[in-house]
């Protein structure tokens, strides 16, 4: 059977996790790599300068995983450098339970798992549920859809696909329907929060309003808006190719 490696950002003992991991098992043998605790909002980690751990736990319904004190990436590198006695053949993170659309990615934990997992060579898949209310999320459709594309990968044999789905947060039978999309835009309202602890010393937080989107056609946001599943396929090349010639014709140099 095809070895997948399940790991998110939200933690080992999360709800996402196990449904996941549940629908997953008809697919391939699966094994459990997750965070101790919550990492949301991560991003793109590697701890080296404190030791990591890794230990045996069970999740809710009595099946094995491990856990790590590291990030979401840790995690997948964990597996993938030998905590795993075999290299996973497709990388699964989720599902996470909010949205990860447009610039999301380059802050999400749940990516950023997927993200590491591509760079070690294996497919990787990235998995959201677009919810705003996370108080009792229904997973069960996104990890049916979750079985469903890692099948598509695994069968295909593609070798280097890095995929981040979302998928809306409505009845199965309420949605619209599967589009590849690419990055739309988000409009993000963080404010600074100022308090006084209880000595007068100054701490912030970053708060504000849940972000919005630009619901342009053939976007991830607009898809889902549209109770599409989304699906984007990412690379690492961050390259403005528009902007190089101009840079070049600064005639910048040295002194």
């Amino acid at each position: 059977m095809k070895l997948i490696l399940l790991t998110n950002d939200d933690g080992v003992n999360s709800p996402g996790l196990l449904a996941l991991k549940q629908a997953l098992a008809a697919v391939g043998e699966v094994a459990v790599l997750a965070p101790d605790h919550n990492w949301s909002a991560g991003g793109h980690v590697k701890t080296m300068h404190k030791p990591l751990r890794v230990q045996e736990v069970r999740l809710a319904d009595g099946s094995p995983a491990l856990t790590s004190n590291g990030g979401p990436s840790d995690c997948v590198a964990l597996a993938v450098l030998g905590v795993l006695p075999f290299t996973p053949d497709l990388v699964i993170s989720g599902i996470n339970p909010g949205s990860n659309l447009a610039q999301d990615m380059t802050y999400s934990g749940t990516v950023a798992a997927a993200l590491e997992g591509w760079i070690s060579g294996i497919s990787s898949i990235a998995l959201s549920l677009a919810v705003n209310d996370k108080s009792a999320p229904d997973f069960r459709c996104a990890a049916r859809f979750g079985a469903t594309l890692a099948r598509h990968v695994l069968e295909r044999g593609a070798a280097d696909v890095l995929l981040n789905v979302n998928v809306p947060s409505v009845p199965c039978e309420e949605i619209a329907g599967v589009e590849i999309t690419r990055l739309g835009h988000r409009v993000y309202r963080d404010v600074l929060i100022e308090r006084e602890d209880p000595r007068g010393r100054k701490y912030y937080w970053i708060g504000g309003q849940p972000p919005e989107g630009v619901a342009e056609e053939g976007t991830d946001v607009a898809a889902v808006a549209a109770h599409k599943v989304s699906i984007t396929p990412l690379q690492l090349d961050l390259t403005a190719y528009a902007r190089l010639d101009e840079l070049r014709n600064w005639g910048l140099s040295i002194g």
